[in-house]
């Protein structure tokens, strides 16, 4: 997974790597510091996984854009990926 920032409508690659056992991705408090807007891009590599698991998906990548307000609060997303469905919710 790739959460990407957009300081001052750049793209800039923030935090990269793997998801637990859970399917969690956590990241430490030094990369909220960055200020990018309050504008995130969550990509998930759904191809590599799916194709580690010997399954050809109809997705390669799964992409998003979520608002983040305030560095002070915690945010959670929440995917459901299958290899031909996906849906996605946050909650603050």
């Amino acid at each position: 997974m790739s959460v990407v920032g957009r300081p001052a409508g750049e793209l800039a690659l923030l935090l990269h790597g793997l998801t637990d056992s859970r399917g969690d991705f956590t990241y430490s408090s030094e990369a909220a510091r960055h200020s990018c807007g309050g504008g995130f891009t969550l990509e998930v590599d759904v191809d590599a996984y799916y194709a580690s698991q010997g399954i050809m998906a109809g997705y390669k990548q799964v992409t998003f854009a979520v608002r983040v307000v305030g560095s002070q609060t915690d945010y959670r997303v929440g995917m459901f990926i299958t290899p031909f469905a996906h849906t996605a919710w946050s909650v603050r």
